[in-house]
């Protein structure tokens, strides 16, 4: 049905919107890489990185479909602020995603992250952690 991706950024107080991708679940990690570069001395900013991320998305995806932006249920902001923590954060935010590439925490201070459910939590260049 797609490729698809929840990416969620926070500092672990705040949490963003998340951003969905609907075809580009694979590019997930060189966008970050990406967003990593362009980010550059405003490390921890959770708004501008998500803004930011979505606007590198944007380049990319053409038409008016496979990229969306939404608020996290309650639940899940409070799984993103707990994670990676404990297990039933993990779990939860699986859960959350829509298979594909999984649900993609990405700490807004230093851009690692951590994939829960779905294909790139297998994904393993040293600059990331996953579950």
């Amino acid at each position: 049905m797609g490729n698809r991706a929840l990416i969620i950024f926070t500092d672990g107080e705040r949490v963003s919107p998340v951003v969905y991708l609907h075809w580009c679940g694979d590019q997930v990690p060189k966008w970050l890489a990406d967003l990593k570069q362009l980010m550059h001395g405003r490390e921890g900013d959770v708004d501008y990185s998500c803004a930011r991320f979505i606007g590198l998305c944007h380049t990319q995806i053409g038409g008016n479909l496979s990229l969306g932006v939404w608020n996290a249920p309650t639940p899940i902001e409070r799984a993103v602020r707990a994670f990676p923590c404990t297990d039933r954060s993990r779990e939860q935010l699986a859960a959350y995603g829509h298979g594909d590439a999984g649900v993609v925490v990405v700490n807004a201070r230093d851009y690692t992250w951590t994939a829960c459910g779905g294909y790139l939590r297998n994904f393993n260049p040293s600059s990331t952690t996953n579950a």
